[in-house]
């Protein structure tokens, strides 16, 4: 009895879908109610329309009518697809519950009842033809219906294009008649605009979904409903809780059939059949595929380039740099700049009303990133003049921080590079420009192996294989350190074993500051050597990279014995602190593997013991977290190696770092460095120097080293010699705060067109914007014996996405802002009266977070607008960062219980 039931069920669904593949039949027209919605809203728990969402109903009649049918191949028809009746219903605060929408006057009246005819064959749509000159939006709706009606009444697993595009279908059968299309990976055909960060952590996250519900009818296979859902949501990497959802729904409803008479084209082919029909319909019709096609927008309220600069003067002045309104002035006209041709970026930049400002108008210019911005710099910036500078090189730095550089823009500077230009540091900017370039070029999709990025590598390389001075080797290991390339690596470490000391610190942080994937075994050998000085006897600095490349990768319990014996002698005391306070933080953060190292090897009485951890220098090793992350935020935090000599400051470095699940990003290095000031008292105490070192005479310097998005800026050089340093004593020189640097820079960028499977298209899009002022101050009272001084680290950041859908008879959107604007403070006193002392202290004051949400929707043609809006405050508490303990008791002896 089991086994008569299996073989009578199994009959029964072959004929059933036997019976499911005819389907529509010549001479009968099939009428359906027709509705699609989109709604857009913050992410919601469940895809469901609420008070708080913006969106638009479009409903209509739709009648499907085969009028030819293969002589041959039943399953091979030509059908015509009407819509009549169109009405558009928008969500407005006054509409009935639930959904909200009531009816608005809109083109879609006006919409002319033009057919569009689809060549099915066996559930499979191949070509449509529509009317030329019909509405776009009109002939993308009536795609959305006709994807519809591409359905296969078997399981099975393919590629079909529809109106989203090229998509993975898999097709599941349940009970009899009822069928689930699961649509992924869709990818756009005719909307190829894309682009993302070439940084997961600075980048979008969009995850979609798309389904339709069929319920076809057992006799004939028609559908009597067809149900679709698709979901998409944009959030940001770094800070998932920023984002928007995009639902959208379609239903086609059977409402009846009817017997028409039909004038049927004649033809054994396509091309015969639709030329027939053209001349019995005397329509004039036109090919084409599925995929919805790029509507045309219609701008409403829209400024010119013009307008809004001169809306945005205030927000652009250089002493607003650093703001969030600085930042978000930068987004706004980035978005309309690169819309803008040639000639009207270039009328800006050339517009007298513009001088004050022009600075930033070229921040914008190098992020737009278009063929048109590029050529209307280029044509602008003049790269030979020997004295003036600041315009080509402010161009070229912002350029340098690109997220998807163009081949033609690479080679033109690269081109200038070879040629050379007058101006020395022009040309070192021009270089980190090219390397940096190439860099994000060579993550780009299908880009790895590009002939651009080999020569670039191999002219820097070659380039820096022929220095014969430390000033040219520290330029190209610079631009090596900025390109990130693998093959890079054995020319530093050369540099390394063989230069003077500031070139080999130089190379010792580019290899450093390479991707961790790079470090192999063979690499992690000379590190090593390195450190323990095998081949030479390198500078204190180096020793310390190296020592903390070496921990970074896994280190084993020979190698942290070793490490913690060589520092028992306590004879260097300044770098021993600074290691041994880099394995007590990496501790700290839960790194178990040096955890666990450390534990086994302190069991020794030879390494835990006070010799070897009790080490009071005044250097520190710590990082410090900026923000907490968590499953929806990535973690900001910064690290800072600080490295006394003879009681003086020799070097400090803070990186800053952006951190999700996945992939980490160096957003900032700040490095100070300082030598030759023996003059304020105390001696050097690193032992670890070359004889070519100890040769060399270090006379008095001091700078900033900066690097922006693992991009290498040009040095910020304070004095160079000992009578600069007293000249700008004597004048003050420093004493007021003093710009290093500042302008405005690109942080996320992302652009995706979605096309959804009615018809119609989302646009999605990210950007974030950083502006930044590095500033500082030295006070220096040679009467009094002390010193101050204040490096301050400003940014104020804004992150903006945005999701629309455009059409010509309505516009949607919702966007999404969070802003921040913040600081950090690194104050040094120094005394050095009867001896030397000095105390630091890093802090960040109070700020807050702000996020709002504004939501629009419009109807081209009419009054109506709806706006919505939401904002809160998120504050953020000050914070004084703890270095070490010495720190602290010197600054407690210098200054007792007064607040600082």
């Amino acid at each position: 009895m089991h086994l008569s039931f299996r073989v009578f069920f199994s009959c029964f669904v072959f004929l059933l879908f036997s019976a499911l593949s005819r389907q529509y039949e010549v001479g009968t027209a099939y009428e359906y109610s027709y509705e699609t919605s989109v709604l857009l809203n913050e992410p919601q728990p469940k895809p469901v329309s609420s008070a708080k969402d913006v969106g638009f109903k479009l409903r209509g009649k739709v009648q499907v009518t085969p009028v030819w049918q293969h002589s041959n191949n039943p399953h091979e028809q030509l059908l015509r697809i009407t819509v009549e009746s169109s009405k558009l219903s928008v969500k407005a605060r006054q509409g009935p519950t639930p959904e909200g929408f009531v009816d608005k006057s809109s083109r879609v009246d006006a919409f002319r009842n033009d057919p569009i005819f689809v060549w099915w064959s066996s559930g499979r749509i191949n070509k449509i033809f529509s009317v030329k000159g019909e509405d776009i939006s009109s002939v993308n709706m009536k795609k959305g219906i006709a994807s519809i009606l591409q359905v296969q009444t078997s399981v099975v697993e393919r590629e079909e294009v529809d109106a989203s595009g090229r998509c993975h279908v898999h097709y599941v059968t349940g009970d009899p008649g009822k069928i689930v299309k699961l649509k992924s990976n869709c990818i756009p055909l005719n909307l190829p605009i894309f682009y993302n960060h070439t940084n997961e952590v600075l980048g979008a996250e969009i995850r979609s979904t798309a389904s339709v519900s069929y319920e076809l009818r057992p006799a004939d296979g028609v559908i009597m409903q067809a149900t679709g859902l698709e979901t998409h949501f944009l959030r940001v990497v770094a800070r998932k809780t920023s984002a928007s959802e995009v639902i959208s729904r379609i239903t086609l409803q059977f409402t009846g059939e009817k017997k028409t008479s039909v004038s049927s084209p004649v033809g054994a082919t396509e091309s015969e059949v639709i030329r027939d029909l053209s001349k019995k319909t005397k329509l004039d019709l036109e090919a084409g595929d599925l995929t919805s096609r790029e509507d045309v927008r219609d701008c409403i309220a829209c400024k010119s380039l013009a307008d809004l600069v001169a809306n945005f003067r205030s927000a652009l002045n250089a002493n607003n740099l650093g703001s969030q309104s600085s930042a978000l002035a930068f987004i706004r006209l980035l978005r309309k700049m690169r819309e803008s041709s040639e000639a009207t970026i270039k009328a800006i930049l050339t517009s007298k009303k513009n001088n004050k400002i022009l600075l930033q108008l070229l921040d914008i210019v190098a992020s737009t990133q278009t063929s048109a911005s590029h050529k209307a710099a280029m044509g602008f910036l003049n790269f030979q003049e020997e004295r003036k500078i600041l315009l080509p090189e402010r161009y070229l730095l912002t350029a340098s921080l690109a997220t998807h550089p163009s081949a033609e823009s690479i080679n033109d500077f690269f081109n200038l590079v070879k040629r050379g230009v007058s101006n020395k540091h022009l040309y070192e900017t021009l270089v980190y420009t090219v390397a940096s370039l190439v860099k994000t070029y060579s993550r780009m999709p299908d880009n790895a192996d590009k002939p651009l990025i080999a020569e670039a590598s191999s002219y820097f390389q070659e380039k820096l294989g022929n220095c014969d001075g430390t000033p040219c080797t520290m330029l190209y290991v610079s631009a090596l350190k900025t390109l990130q390339q693998k093959q890079s690596i054995p020319l530093l470490l050369d540099v390394v074993r063989k230069a003077p000391k500031k070139a080999a610190i130089s190379a010792m942080r580019a290899i450093q500051t390479m991707p961790s994937n790079f470090i192999d075994d063979r690499i992690i050998k000379q590190l090593e050597k390195i450190f323990f000085g095998l081949d030479r006897r390198h500078d204190s600095s180096v020793k310390i990279i190296a020592a903390d490349m070496l921990l970074q990768h896994t280190p084993s319990e020979e190698f942290l014995k070793m490490l913690l014996l060589q520092i028992r002698d306590q004879k260097n005391k300044e770098v021993n602190t600074v290691l041994l306070s880099k394995i007590r933080d990496m501790m700290d953060k839960g790194n178990q593997e040096v955890s666990e190292v450390f534990r086994k090897v302190i069991r020794s009485p030879e390494v835990g013991n006070y010799h070897v951890l009790g080490q009071n220098g005044l250097s520190s090793a710590f990082s410090r977290p900026f923000t907490a992350g968590s499953l929806n935020a990535a973690n900001a935090s910064f690290s800072n190696v600080l490295e006394i000599n003879g009681g003086l400051l020799k070097r400090s470095t803070v990186d800053v770092f952006v951190r999700n699940h996945n992939e980490s990003m160096r957003l900032l290095s700040f490095g100070m460095f300082a030598g030759g000031l023996d003059m304020f008292g105390g001696g050097s105490e690193d032992d670890d120097v070359t004889e070519e070192d100890q040769q060399e005479v270090e006379d008095a310097n001091a700078g900033i080293e900066i690097t922006l998005m693992d991009t290498q800026l040009r040095p910020y050089v304070f004095f160079t010699s000992k009578s600069e340093l007293m000249g700008h004593v004597w004048s003050g020189t420093a004493s007021e705060r003093t710009t290093a640097l500042q302008g405005s820079a690109l942080l996320h960028d992302h652009l995706q067109r979605v096309p959804l499977q009615n018809g119609f298209t989302i646009e999605m899009l990210l950007t974030g914007s950083i502006s930044y002022d590095f500033a500082g101050q030295v006070q220096i009272s040679l009467w009094n014996q002390n010193a101050h001084s204040l490096v301050e680290i400003g940014a104020g950041m804004i992150i903006q996405g945005q999701a629309r859908v455009d059409t010509s008879f309505v516009q949607t959107m919702i966007e999404f802002n969070t802003g921040v604007q913040t600081r950090l403070d690194f104050v040094s006193d120094l005394e050095f009266g009867s001896g030397v002392a000095m105390c630091m202290q890093m802090s960040q004051p109070n700020y807050e977070i702000i996020e709002n949400v504004r939501k629009l929707e419009r109807i081209p043609g009419s009054n109506y607008v709806l706006r919505k809006y939401k904002k809160r405050t998120i504050p953020g508490p000050g914070k004084t960062y703890v270095m070490n303990k010495k720190n602290s008791l010197l600054c407690n002896k210098m200054f007792g219980s007064e607040e600082r």
